[in-house]
């Protein structure tokens, strides 16, 4: 035996030794899910794994290793949570639709929107869930997310496509890494316009405030003004209670009229839109899968291997179980160079056979899946 071969041989013995340890890991991960799934905790527990990672650490003997051994782990939870987030679908799968939907009774339901009172997202969560009682905003994204994962709101209102601009990815993201579910989906059309104080003119302005996708949404219309300061903030309607605060004719703000009518500005320029039939969507979500049997429309991601053909042997699924899709976004994945998550929306609910079997069997064809919602898809607006 060469001294090649017999590095090999020593490889060999100890991947074997990981396959056992690797197998018996996931049978304990199984048995944590079930307690979690008992006592509704959530997959994810961020603070655990940096201790799992950093505990090992001190484990090496060399430490030049220790970056290396920081990823090993990263991967190996990472899978672990896919074995969980699978388990709790289908557990979910099994037991939410014979009786869980969104209530209609809200009275005691607290729920939260992005954006400041004014924004697009507080009025897309008075069109979909009417008279709300506890109502909470957040400042940034992750905020909404956040206190859904602790309890502090029930659901949350968040922008997630712009009929001109696109899907907001963070969003997306968001929805997928901290393991919540889709509950509904509302459609609001979108007007905006320049609103600034008394005394404020278009040869005045010097500084507009907006969120990214407002800038986005008029780039037209700004392409006129190009002398001007385009500063992103926080919301659309952020922007017009920050250009109240400043109460300085020189600054501006692109939101809606609802937001100038609430901080009592005015509309120096109306409908700066790039498209008249410029429309956001917004999604209603959850920790929990809530479905019924009214529900017809679903959203997946499952991963994909940069690879020729992976793309056709898993969206084939679809067609041969002749499955409506609406949507399909790609996005990279956290960890591992070319390799990406597949955000997919297609008609159905999962009681149906011919839906299970297609999820059935992209799930066989891919390292990572998860259900993120099954809902009732609104009406879109023209």
């Amino acid at each position: 035996m060469s001294e090649l071969e017999r590095y090999r041989a020593k490889i060999d013995e100890i991947d074997r030794q990981l396959t056992k340890l690797f197998e018996e890991r996931l049978h304990i991960v199984n048995d944590i899910c079930q307690y979690k799934i008992n006592n509704d905790l959530p997959v994810e527990n961020q603070k655990r794994e940096e201790e799992v990672v950093n505990k090992n650490i001190q484990y090496l003997d060399n430490k030049g290793y220790s970056e290396q051994l920081k990823r090993f782990f990263y991967h190996t939870i990472e899978i672990a949570k896919q074995v969980q987030y699978k388990k709790v679908r289908e557990h979910k799968a099994k037991n939410s639709l014979s009786h869980n939907t969104v209530s209609s009774d809200i009275t005691h339901l607290n729920i939260g929107y992005y954006g400041v009172e004014g924004s697009f997202s507080e009025e897309a969560m008075l069109k979909y869930f009417g008279g709300v009682k506890h109502a909470k905003n957040f400042v940034e994204f992750e905020d909404v997310f956040d206190a859904i994962k602790n309890g502090e709101i029930d659901y949350g209102v968040v922008p997630i496509e712009n009929s001109s601009t696109g899907t907001i990815s963070q969003v997306l993201d968001l929805i997928n890494n901290r393991g919540l579910y889709i509950n509904g989906e509302t459609v609001l059309k979108i007007n905006q316009h320049l609103i600034g104080i008394q005394g404020t003119n278009l040869d005045s302005i010097n500084e507009v405030y907006s969120h990214p996708q407002g800038f986005e949404q008029t780039s037209e219309f700004l392409r006129s003004y190009r002398q001007w300061k385009l500063t992103p903030f926080h919301s659309t309607a952020d922007s017009v209670k920050l250009v109240a605060e400043l109460n300085d004719p020189t600054k501006a703000a692109i939101a809606s009229q609802r937001a100038a009518e609430i901080y009592n500005l005015n509309i120096i320029k109306e409908n700066i839109n790039n498209k008249t039939g410029n429309s956001t969507r917004f999604f209603i979500i959850s920790k929990n899968l809530i479905a019924n049997d009214t529900c017809d429309k679903i959203s997946v991601v499952f991963s994909l291997e940069h690879k020729a053909g992976t793309l056709y042997h898993l969206l084939r699924h679809f067609a041969e179980n002749d499955i409506n899709m609406m949507k399909i976004e790609s996005r990279p994945q956290e960890f591992g160079n070319w390799k990406y998550l597949l955000y997919v929306d297609f008609e159905g609910n999962i009681e149906e056979a011919r839906v299970n079997k297609a999820l059935g069997l992209i799930q066989q064809g891919c390292e990572y899946f998860r259900l993120l919602g099954c809902y009732k898809q609104c009406d879109l607006l023209d």
